[in-house]
């Protein structure tokens, strides 16, 4: 693994630890002998510890096939910080849409008009827009964060680095402009020190879990009260092969959820990111329609010809998932979001 990767593992590792001191266990003890670092086992930690849709770039981009400042690492620092952006908007904008249902916060005329012709075909610069403009309105009404780190880390200063990114991915990303070997060496440090700073900004992200709910099921018998036992998939991983996780709870979240969770050991706080990340893993292709369907995590990308159209984390080509069994409900969940923000309605709501 070359010296840029180390810098950068060893860089947010270093910012996860002051978050998440548990960290400090999984590796070897360095005041003996600095040799004994292995940044493989750093780099797994710092992908494990992000969740899935930002590790699964990581992954990608600390493989061996990225070791060298060629073209190809050059995009893949461009993919990793436009889906640590997708993320981080999507959080936000999950967390307005829970506060503004429940009347916490109010939403000014000029984000709602200005959001309705922006998300229904996102870009990274969409997504810079959602950050700053969300953070500045939660910040202007003193609304709690779900992550109070937000609060601290997510300030103007992040929010230019964030910005710094959009005309270089125009420009570059969609090869607007051609680069030679010595140009493109230089950017793959010169970006890889500026994706270090956002990721040691949202290195708190450790502390937090993003999971997927699998099922739900409700116990009851005549002498107790019901019990919902939930099964769910922890999506901090290294790869896709997601640890399954049970709970019995007194109280139930909502079925086929993407959630963000505070800690494992009790399902009462999270916060809800679907339909904008979605799970297709435990659908069943039970007819040819559905054999279009890939199994995957999936992130909101565009809504058109009134279609909810996604990305996946690991699948390369477009899927049709109109053909999901909750695809109807991720439709209303997506119009009820639309209405909530923008205040317009569309068909079928």
């Amino acid at each position: 693994m070359s010296q840029i990767n180390e810098n950068l593992i060893r860089s947010v590792f270093d910012e996860m630890l002051k978050c998440k001191a548990t960290l400090a266990k999984m590796v070897l003890d360095e005041e003996e002998d600095d040799e004994i670092v292995d940044y493989r086992v750093l780099a797994d930690l710092v992908i494990k510890n992000f969740p899935w849709p930002i590790g699964v770039e990581l992954r990608r981009l600390f493989s061996g096939s990225m070791r060298q400042l060629d073209r190809m690492r050059l995009d893949q620092i461009f993919k990793t910080i436009e889906r640590t952006m997708q993320f981080l908007s999507f959080v936000m904008l999950s967390q307005m849409v829970k506060e503004k249902s429940s009347e916490k916060l109010v939403i000014p005329e000029n984000f709602r008009k200005e959001f309705e012709n922006r998300f229904l075909i996102l870009s990274m610069g969409n997504f810079s827009w959602m950050i700053r403009n969300i953070g500045n309105i939660f910040a202007d009404q003193k609304i709690e964060w779900f992550m109070p780190e937000m609060a601290e880390n997510f300030n103007k200063h992040f929010f230019n680095a964030l910005d710094f990114w959009i005309p270089e991915r125009n420009e570059i990303g969609h090869y607007q402009i051609n680069l030679n070997q010595e140009e493109i060496e230089k950017r793959c440090v010169e970006y890889e020190e500026k994706l270090t700073f956002i990721l040691q900004k949202i290195a708190f992200l450790a502390k937090y879990k993003l999971v997927s709910v699998k099922e739900i099921k409700v116990l009851k018998s005549k002498v107790k009260d019901a019990d919902f036992h939930h099964v769910i998939d922890l999506l901090n991983s290294s790869d896709s092969d997601f640890k399954a996780r049970e709970f019995h709870e007194p109280s139930f979240t909502e079925s086929q959820s993407v959630l963000l969770m505070k800690t494992m050991k009790s399902l009462n706080e999270y916060l809800n990111l679907s339909p904008l990340i979605i799970d297709t893993s435990t659908e069943v292709l039970d007819t040819k329609e559905k054999f279009n369907i890939k199994k995957d995590i999936f992130l909101y990308s565009k809504f058109r010809n009134d279609q909810l159209m996604y990305l996946g984390t690991e699948v390369t080509e477009k899927c049709d998932l109109r053909t999901l069994k909750n695809y109807d409900v991720l439709m209303l969940e997506f119009k009820f979001l639309l209405s909530v923000i923008s205040g317009s309605k569309m068909d079928g709501e």
